[in-house]
């Protein structure tokens, strides 16, 4: 277990060099993650090639990353290494959400059968006074009333992507998963129970509810989230590494007028390899 470990409200901060820890380490990091959602490190200094290892020693990085030739151009630096930015690359494309104006709540990919679990966001350049937030959707439920609990607690939904919810950006297409419903109130591999509610990409009522209990629901848990309480601000640095748990968390990027100068890297994977002895 790393032992420099620092909480910051309900996230934690783990101030040592992640490109340091041991393959045992790193596995405890992952279940950090699961527990308390979001992991930072200040201060890094890592390769592509690190962010790499250090990721497939934890799980599967996603690696099928573009619908088309075009996204693959625009957004992928290596394997599995997505740019989060508005600069042009050698081929004059900007890279993932690279819009000035904020990109509003969401989590990865959440129609899919198989998600990838965690979100690694590693500031590279220019991100000085940008603004990432978080929601503790755990928190949330574990103060919901008895009652409301009830009502969630057999509910799904279509869940998937509409243009003008979260983002505007053209290359992400419009797809709802009705094949795949989601379950609204989530269990999380360490035990973590919780609501899994991107409420930007929550659609349709598939069971448990009626159309007119579902909307009295959803506006209700929509204005329960966003308490102030349940938030996690993170300030951007350069060199900052955030890794979050994508069933119990959402997260949104503020408006920032530098996304031609910022640039994050992402990399989305699982934690198989921290539970292998378990799973």
């Amino acid at each position: 277990m790393p032992c420099n470990i620092a909480p910051i409200g309900w996230a934690v901060e783990i101030r040592e060099n992640i490109s340091d820890l041991s393959i045992n380490d790193l596995h405890e990091v992952a279940k950090l993650c699961n527990k308390h959602l979001v992991v930072i490190f200040k201060n890094q200094n890592l390769t592509i090639d690190d962010q790499i290892r250090i990721t497939s020693a934890i799980g599967k990085v996603k690696l099928d990353h573009g619908r088309n030739q075009f996204e693959k151009e625009r957004t992928l630096i290596a394997p599995g290494v997505l740019r989060v930015t508005g600069e042009k690359n050698h081929t004059g494309k900007g890279g993932l959400f690279g819009h000035d104006k904020e990109l509003d709540w969401h989590t990865h990919h959440t129609s899919a059968k198989f998600r990838y679990p965690f979100v690694w966001l590693y500031a590279v350049k220019g991100s000085k006074g940008s603004r990432t937030t978080w929601i503790n959707q755990a928190m949330a439920y574990d103060d919901l009333s008895d009652s409301m609990k009830q009502k969630v607690a057999g509910i799904k939904y279509a869940s998937g992507y509409k243009a003008g919810t979260f983002s505007d950006q053209k290359v992400a297409h419009n797809r709802i998963n009705y094949d795949n419903p989601i379950s609204l109130v989530h269990t999380n591999i360490e035990g973590k129970t919780g609501l899994y509610f991107p409420f930007l990409q929550t659609f349709d009522i598939i069971a448990g509810a009626t159309k007119e209990e579902w909307k009295q629901i959803y506006e209700e848990l929509k204005s329960h989230v966003l308490q102030e309480k349940y938030h996690y601000h993170h300030d951007w640095q350069d060199n900052d590494l955030v890794i979050s748990e994508q069933w119990l968390s959402i997260h949104k990027r503020w408006s920032f007028p530098h996304m031609s100068t910022r640039l994050l890297h992402r990399i989305a994977f699982s934690y198989e390899k921290a539970y292998k002895q378990s799973v």
